[in-house]
């Protein structure tokens, strides 16, 4: 079920932002109403995958009152492997079967998994919550019940932020003040404008060049290139779409969930991009991989293996396919470049940090959407020239207009929002196009087909 669906947009939303007000002060109501919803988002799902989730909280929770009183760095490890093998076998046993039959010439079959939703982000979830609790981040009481609302909470499961179980517990006992309502309703409809009226339309130029290219056919060099800044200004308008729609739910519960965006497009650096993108799987793999590698404290080739470890399963995390492999490595390759190269050490905060930054992050969101190889290079090598048409597209024309206002919207507005709190004049305009906003989003729900948000695929 996806929050810009219209059953949850018209027939379930608004009965959580009532039935989260009328018992906000009451503790044991919070946790039987998340109950009801995340098991109801996971039924809804299909029984298998629910008893697939069940199944694997109930070892999660099992692993954390081990790890709460058996303090075993082998023992801890053999946990986490027990609960990274299910999502290893899910998303990645179709990949490795049809490496080996391509390369060895075999026939294996390939066998069929229950895919439940979210299984990246809650197995991430569940190593955090077993090492916090083995290191001793965590030493409250570790319940059942707690561990599998932290696992499906509905607010998080399908594409984030990455939420820590201290962080979630402390939401559970919180109440939400009355007077974070209004700012949490008016992240969800930023958030819904953001998917709805932004995402989804940069989509149709978007897939009309990617899906062109996977079904073989011939575009304009140009083109091409306006196709993936469109797929680049799409995710993040879709993604952060969600994340606000995370973040003002979670507000309304009481629970502080992080933020996962900070204006990425205006990073001066590919190091100062992951510092704004996906924030919270960044502290992941910095906190759970890179650190206990040894970061960056140590020598120079030592740190561009921890660097390449991360790297690469950065990338496997995100798809089972060469192409997020490329992407992966590509982002691994310019860090490295950005931390040893000299001249490279100072261009963030310069205009020319910004568009190497910028050209080097559209370029590889183009094997990324891509999603195999073979049509990412394909794509690739049309933006630079090879079997490409001259000119341009007359239907990508129509849509430059929109793909400038968008690129537009990627800037600090909410900076110049801050400053004007104090004007009674911004306060009524504010309520008007917040209105507004919200009856465009839901016309979009019910006139347009379902169109899932982009990183539930991972």
């Amino acid at each position: 079920m996806s929050f810009t669906s219209g059953i949850f947009l018209i027939g379930l939303l608004p009965w959580l932002i009532i039935l989260f007000f009328l018992t906000n002060k009451i503790a044991p109501a919070k946790r039987i109403l998340l109950l009801l919803i995340n098991t109801l988002f996971y039924v809804w799902g299909g029984l298998g995958a629910f008893a697939f989730v069940f199944v694997f909280t109930l070892a999660v929770w099992l692993f954390c009152v081990i790890a709460a009183h058996l303090k075993n760095r082998f023992i801890l490890g053999i946990m986490i492997l027990a609960a990274v093998t299910p999502l290893l076998l899910v998303k990645y046993t179709s990949f490795v079967m049809g490496n080996i039959n391509s390369f060895f010439h075999y026939e294996l079959t390939v066998p069929s998994f229950i895919m439940p939703i979210g299984i990246s982000f809650f197995t991430f979830e569940a190593i955090s919550c077993i090492v916090d609790v083995y290191k001793e981040k965590y030493t409250g009481k570790i319940s059942f019940l707690d561990i599998y609302l932290y696992l499906t909470f509905f607010v998080t499961v399908t594409s984030g932020p990455i939420f820590r179980f201290g962080d979630f517990k402390k939401g559970l006992a919180a109440s939400a003040s009355r007077g974070s309502y209004g700012p949490a309703l008016e992240r969800i409809i930023i958030g819904l404008g953001k998917k709805l009226l932004v995402a989804d339309k940069l989509a149709v130029l978007a897939d009309m060049y990617f899906n062109g290219v996977a079904d073989g056919k011939t575009f304009t060099t140009a083109g091409l290139w306006i196709g993936s800044a469109a797929y680049t200004l799409q995710l993040y308008f879709d993604f952060s779409g969600y994340s606000d729609i995370a973040i003002g739910l979670g507000s309304l519960m009481g629970f502080s969930i992080p933020e996962n965006f900070d204006h990425p497009y205006r990073a001066g650096s590919i190091q100062d991009f992951w510092k704004r993108w996906h924030i919270s799987l960044s502290r992941w793999f910095r906190d759970y991989i890179y650190i206990p590698l040894g970061g960056n404290r140590c020598a120079i080739p030592r740190h561009i293996f921890n660097m390449f470890v991360v790297w690469i399963l950065t990338g496997i995390w995100h798809g089972a396919d060469w192409a997020f492999i490329l992407w992966g490595m590509g982002y691994f390759i310019l860090l490295i470049a950005e931390k040893y190269v000299p001249f490279m050490k100072h261009w963030d905060g310069h205009w020319y940090g910004h568009i190497y930054a910028l050209f080097f992050i559209n370029l590889l969101w183009v094997p990324f959407r891509a999603a195999n190889i073979g049509t990412g290079l394909r794509y690739l090598a049309g933006m630079f020239g090879k079997n490409a048409l001259p000119g341009l597209e007359s239907v990508t024309v129509s849509f430059l207009p929109f793909l400038v206002l968008a690129a537009v919207l990627c800037g600090p507005w909410n900076r110049l929002a801050e400053r004007l709190q104090d004007k009674v004049w911004f306060h009524l305009l504010k309520g008007i196009f917040l209105s507004a906003l919200f009856f465009l989003a839901v016309c979009a729900v019910v006139n347009a087909t379902y169109s899932p948000y982009i990183y539930g695929n991972f």
